[in-house]
């Protein structure tokens, strides 16, 4: 596995800090692209909470103030290891997040009051 290096970090911020609210899938396939032309692997993880419609179709980050970040019931990022960490960056977080730290943070109406899970794929490059 190549080392990302501080200036390759750094762009993957510049690419994720261009994109706004519902923005996801756009911001995950700019970084994808940029890693691979790097020669850098990763990781496209997606989530979906098993509804499109009603409660479960909203996403809400308990980092984000106020609004969802998904009325699909669906968001998707990318994940790469840094000094042997998953971070995860998408469209909210551009700085990076540890992935434990995003996954505790993402609540949907069935997780909050029946303990629900997301669905979750994640697919390397």
């Amino acid at each position: 596995m190549i080392e990302i290096r501080l200036e390759q970090i750094q762009q993957v911020r510049a690419i994720a800090s261009k994109y706004k609210n519902f923005e996801c899938v756009e911001c995950t396939i700019a970084i994808k692209d940029y890693l691979i032309s790097q020669k850098l692997n990763g990781k496209q993880i997606k989530l979906y909470t098993g509804s499109g419609i009603g409660r479960d179709s909203y996403i809400y980050d308990d980092s984000v103030p106020s609004d969802a970040i998904s009325i699909n019931g669906r968001h998707q990022a990318i994940s790469i290891y840094n000094n042997e960490v998953e971070i995860i960056f998408d469209n909210h977080h551009p700085d990076g997040i540890p992935k434990t730290q995003w996954m505790a943070n993402l609540q949907f109406h069935g997780k909050i009051y029946y303990g629900r899970e997301f669905q979750i794929t994640e697919e390397y490059f």
